[in-house]
């Protein structure tokens, strides 16, 4: 049975000191850089300039208006957070994340690009612009964008999911940083299914093959190295997630407390007032009514023994939430050198604000 339920959320990021205890045995020999100064990056995904700060308290996350619905999830991670990498019950921000991955009618406006930019550098904190996949007026809609990165103070990250974003990145704007988005990563994440496995011990050989992705292929993550790509982001997936392909030089940054499951560009938000012949359009027009509406699914008839699980729609892309026993795996994870980056969003990462500085 699916159960709609109405809530809009926010998003941030954050960086904890690291100790060295591994979890999996197969992720030894980590190279980053961050860990030979014995750091991992917190970063926060934010949502306007307003948002930019240096620490973070467990008891801030209320300000970020993830929801009723959410709020749980979000307090639970911002706890574990605190308990696994604060120091005296601050999380030290050593980075900030803006922008959206998931559609181009939330790209960011330039002016609040810009406050963000302005800001960051006022407060010292290194900024990631993440983007979505475009079609050819998305890409018109990042160049001012990047323009603007370009010139800021200090470089900048920009985390692309589409090839064409990564290409007019290398010809130009040379300048910035690319970064492969969790889109990019081809792997099972349907926490319909792959949540199973992952309580299961008799599934420990299926595991080992459900935790990989593309990035366990030498052949690509030598492409992406030619294409001077050093850092992915990641999903923490249901079933758990393997980062051996970091011992090859790349750098990891998994996300929390949500997951993608699927996106498109046919939003069931953008055709709610549309005739029933005309909905689910791909190119309808947009007039981000998915700010409005959360639809919230109850997944009660599994035959595999998780019932009772929810996940989320919200505009074109369905989300699923971070479990107690996967938030403490992952930083687990984070602790042992697997993982250099843990993005703190609090609020389900599609939120969109007008030019209102």
């Amino acid at each position: 049975m699916n159960r709609p339920l109405v809530k809009v959320l926010p998003s941030i990021i954050i960086k904890p000191r690291v100790g060295l205890t591994r979890s999996f045995a197969n992720e030894a020999n980590k190279s980053d850089s961050s860990l030979e100064h014995g750091l991992m990056e917190i970063a926060l995904h934010i949502q306007s300039h307003r948002d930019v700060a240096a620490v973070l308290r467990p008891e801030d996350v209320g300000r970020f208006g993830s929801g009723a619905k959410l709020r749980p999830t979000v307090e639970l991670t911002a706890s574990l957070l605190s308990e696994f990498f604060a120091e005296a019950n601050l999380i030290k921000i050593d980075r900030v994340v803006y922008g959206n991955e998931f559609c181009e009618h939330l790209i960011p406006p330039l002016e609040q690009l810009e406050a963000v930019i302005e800001r960051a550098a006022a407060e010292r904190i290194p900024l990631t612009l993440v983007t979505p996949y475009v079609s050819d007026s998305g890409i018109a809609k990042l160049r001012p964008l990047l323009e603007s990165a370009t010139r800021a103070p200090s470089d900048i990250e920009v985390v692309f999911n589409d090839w064409g974003v990564l290409g007019l990145l290398k010809r130009d704007f040379p300048r910035l940083i690319p970064v492969q988005g969790r889109l990019m990563n081809k792997s099972l994440r349907d926490p319909r299914i792959m949540g199973a496995y992952r309580n299961d011990s008799g599934h420990e050989a299926t595991l080992v093959t459900l935790r990989r992705s593309n990035l366990d292929s030498a052949s690509y993550t030598n492409f992406l190295a030619k294409l001077g790509v050093r850092r992915v982001e990641l999903d923490n997936l249901p079933q758990g997630v393997d980062c051996g392909f970091t011992s090859q030089g790349l750098h990891a940054s998994a996300y929390v407390p949500f997951g993608f499951i699927s996106t498109s560009r046919i939003c069931m938000a953008a055709g709610l007032h549309y005739a029933k012949p005309e909905k689910f359009q791909p190119g309808a027009p947009c007039h981000h009514e998915c700010q409005s509406h959360l639809l919230e699914y109850t997944y009660d008839n599994s035959p595999l023994g998780n019932r009772d699980q929810k996940f989320y729609l919200k505009g074109n892309t369905y989300f699923y939430t971070h479990s107690e026993q996967m938030l403490r795996t992952l930083f687990q994870q984070a602790r042992a050198g697997s993982i250099q980056r843990l993005i703190f969003q609090p609020y389900l990462p599609m939120k969109w604000e007008r030019t209102e500085l």
